[in-house]
């Protein structure tokens, strides 16, 4: 294992501990800025996900106890599988990379390794959005409400 994948494990495990502070932190002022605007980072390309507990829409949720150990299994209990398809997504992404340097293009080769890229990058939304799922059905219906006001708020302007 190299020492940045040491490193990016490290920072991950960091993270998914850190993870129930930061949702209780509330939000600090001028916090509905969107991504985008004023120097706020934009989400980038749609396949790129959002890092462990990577769920700004939750801060300022006033979140009891229960409800951040609860987020906080969740997303330690997904992060073995989103650790595997990171793994075969970098694999993939290294042999595709290995293939540019050929003389010649061959699509038996880089058909299987393109495939299993597209399918990492597949099952890792499909993860993000099956984490999301089970953390917003843990809110109350009043959270969930509050959460339906910035996109509103963002949707007419």
């Amino acid at each position: 294992m190299t020492l940045t994948s040491l490193r990016a494990a490290a920072a991950f495990a960091a993270c998914l501990l850190a993870t129930p502070a930061v949702l209780a932190q509330p939000m600090p002022p001028g916090g509905d800025a969107r991504p985008g605007q004023d120097g706020a980072p934009s989400e980038g390309r749609a396949h790129e996900r959002r890092g462990p507990g990577g769920l700004p829409h939750l801060r300022g949720l006033d979140l009891s106890e229960a409800q951040q150990d609860r987020v906080f299994a969740i997303l330690h209990e997904q992060a073995p599988k989103q650790r595997e398809l990171d793994k075969t997504e970098r694999k993939a992404r290294e042999a595709l990379r290995a293939l540019r340097g050929a003389p010649q293009f061959e699509q038996s080769k880089a058909a299987p390794h393109a495939q299993a890229l597209g399918q990492a990058i597949a099952d890792q939304e499909i993860l993000r959005l099956r984490t999301d799922a089970r953390i917003m059905a843990l809110l109350t219906a009043e959270q969930r409400e509050q959460l339906k006001k910035p996109q509103q708020r963002g949707a007419r302007q």
